[in-house]
């Protein structure tokens, strides 16, 4: 190897070291005495501290709150993944238990069917297609033919009494499971927070909750869910509520729970981590939780976190690049840079991860308005299923994705993956590029072209509101290309609008889109193992009744009900496919929503981050959060 020459100061201190040394005068030696005294041990030096680690990770958006029961955003959960481990997880179209012992089964026994005798004007029971209905004469059930696997058949009640089959499911919370107040996670907690989904003033969605006929603590570790007669569940096992602490909540209503500052903006968990500030706008920040209940495992490895909002994406990819963000996570929407991020990987300065997951990017017609929102086009212009199939054939779907995407995606039929298992390739109706088709479809429907270019129908132009979120670049580029491909194919004007996420998705009847008031909108569902049928059922329309609703836009047909459900209650693999494949059948024919393309899951860290992992159902890629670890 070739020497460095020193030069100037350098040279000159190298000099001086070496005169002092030579200059130095010689040690006189000191004669040992005859006899040495024994000598003390030195004590042991002092094992270092190891120095606290800091994890940032920007995300693109703030969440609105941190309440369970609040609006449902992809950023909370990525907090609350830290501070709210579990309590099951969703990887890789599977379920695995965190605080739970296990997921109970009907093999182990900890889930059972049994029969309970149920007389003429019983409610709630639920019929054979999984409504909550009454029980009368004529309905049609479910009844008991195989205790040990649930297997039923169906049957038409003519009177008097009938056996119905009856769900009966336990699950027990691990040992030393505690609150980061060092109190423990209780099965009462778990019904608490039952109680307080339930509540009418609870947004969230109320499904399992109709078929439920008791959720009860049998000791201090355990619960059982009972469903009302004539239901069973094919996702039983997981009908365990997230708790809320009883001991901290217990004395505010539902209602009260809903605006309470601590509740929403410092909620108490039993995770890896503990809230310590949140600063509006600009980060949340978590710490080590000292009652987590695995620190005798190491974990969290962390010792803070810091959740910093970068609502620009290609500033936080700057921040990534600059070291001043050690995860930038998927809400920002890294599509649009995935070459550039292919790039950074190979010059070993970012570590990207790309993961084709169930989560799908979609373009909702509004067809049932909310009472006072007025369309420019008229309130029944998306009522008409011919006008929704006609923006599938106008839309260039694959064009969108060769552009914002690199082609990295498709375009799914449904509300489903091509990928998922459950996928009904020979039932569902796929809709090519086509202009004409779309053209002719909108002339059926009496939407006729204009001198000015733009359709219209009895007085009125074909104009609509078309919105998404604020600071995403992707969508931004990909409602841009919509709203060129609308006027040009298809002679339709569309008018841009973008909101802050917070706004954008608030609930009903405050929200845009949630408040069904709205004429197009666009953003994706984070979907997971299930295929989510419910997301378009009639019970879950937004309403003052139903303020949890996710159905935004209003869409109703009982035959995709009596699908959807009957897919949804059954423990028979080939029923449930059988009755997904229908459900999908219907959902591609009506088209209440145009699904755009797949989300791909882009995360991005650096080399430094150790054990991220970017999951295809896991919602959040913080689900391991407590065994992240970095190297300064």
């Amino acid at each position: 190897m070739v020497p460095k020459r020193l030069g100037g100061s350098a040279a000159f201190l190298l000099t001086l070291t070496l005169l002092a040394a030579a200059c130095a005068p010689a040690a006189t030696p000191t004669p040992a005495p005859a006899t040495q005294p024994p000598q003390p041990t030195p004590p042991p030096p002092p094992t270092p501290t190891p120095a606290p680690k800091t994890l940032v990770v920007c995300m693109a958006q703030e969440p609105a709150s941190l309440y369970l029961y609040s609006e449902a955003m992809l950023v909370k959960s990525h907090v609350l993944e830290a501070i709210m481990d579990g309590p099951i997880d969703s990887r890789t179209f599977a379920y695995q238990p965190v605080i739970l012992e296990k997921l109970p089964s009907l093999k182990d026994g900890d889930a059972v069917v049994e029969e309970v005798e149920v007389r003429e004007g019983a409610y709630p029971i639920a019929n054979a297609a999984g409504d909550v209905v009454t029980l009368t004469k004529g309905v049609k059930v479910k009844v008991l033919t195989d205790p040990k696997t649930g297997k039923t058949e169906e049957k038409t009640f003519e009177g008097g009494s009938i056996k119905l089959p009856v769900m009966k499911v336990t699950f027990k919370i691990k040992e030393g499971v505690k609150w980061s107040d060092g109190q423990p996670v209780t099965a009462e907690d778990s019904v608490f927070s039952f109680e307080v989904a339930k509540a009418p003033e609870t947004k969230t969605p109320k499904f399992t909750i109709e078929r439920t006929a008791e959720y009860k603590a049998l000791d201090a570790r355990t619960t059982q869910w009972v469903g009302i007669p004539g239901w069973i569940d094919a996702t039983y096992f997981i009908n365990f509520w997230t708790p809320l602490p009883k001991h901290k909540y217990g004395k505010l209503t539902p209602a009260q729970m809903n605006e309470d500052p601590e509740v929403n903006r410092n909620p108490l968990g039993w995770g890896a981590f503990m809230m310590k500030e949140w600063v509006a706008g600009d980060h949340i920040t978590v710490v080590k939780n000292p009652n987590y209940w695995r620190a005798k495992e190491g974990l969290p490895r962390i010792d803070t976190v810091i959740f910093r909002i970068v609502q620009d994406t290609n500033q936080l990819l700057a921040q990534l690049l600059a070291g001043d963000c050690d995860i930038g996570t998927q809400d920002a929407a890294f599509d649009a840079q995935a070459e550039f991020l292919k790039q950074a990987e190979a010059e070993g300065l970012l570590k990207p991860q790309f993961v084709l997951g169930t989560s799908f990017e979609h373009l909702d017609f509004n067809i049932q308005p909310a009472p006072g929102y007025r369309m420019a086009a008229g309130n029944d212009v998306f009522q008409d299923k011919r006008v929704r199939q006609a923006f599938a054939y106008c839309i260039d779907r694959k064009a969108i994705i060769d552009k914002v995407l690199f082609g990295r995606s498709d375009a799914p039929a449904v509300y489903l993956p091509s990928i998922h298992p459950l996928y009904a390739k020979d039932a569902v109706k796929v809709y090519e590029f086509n202009p004409e088709k779309g053209r002719a479809l909108l002339e059926e429907a009496g939407w006729k072209v204009g001198p000015d270019k733009i359709r219209e129908k009895g007085g009125k132009k074909f104009i609509v509101t078309y919105g998404t979120t604020a600071g995403n670049r992707l969508r931004e580029q990909v409602t841009q290309i919509i709203q060129k491909q609308l006027q040009d194919n298809c002679q339709i004007k569309v008018e841009l609008s973008y909101k802050p996420a917070r706004e954008f998705f608030a609930d009903w009847p405050d929200g845009p889109v949630f408040g069904r008031k709205f004429d197009l909108a666009e953003f994706a569902w984070v979907t997971g193992v299930e295929p989510p049928c419910e997301l378009y059922k009639s019970d879950q329309i937004p309403s003052d009744k139903n303020p949890g609703g996710q159905n935004n836009t209003g869409y109703s047909n009982p035959a995709y009900d009596e699908a959807c459900n009957r897919a949804l209650g059954t423990l028979d693999p080939e029923e449930k496919k059988k009755w997904h494949a229908e459900a999908q059948r219907i959902f591609s024919e009506d088209l209440p929503v145009l699904p755009l393309f797949v989300r791909l899951k882009i995360a991005v860290s650096s080399p430094k981050v150790k054990n991220f992992i970017v999951d295809p159902t896991a919602n959040s890629e913080m689900w391991n959060i407590e065994e992240f670890d970095i190297q300064r």
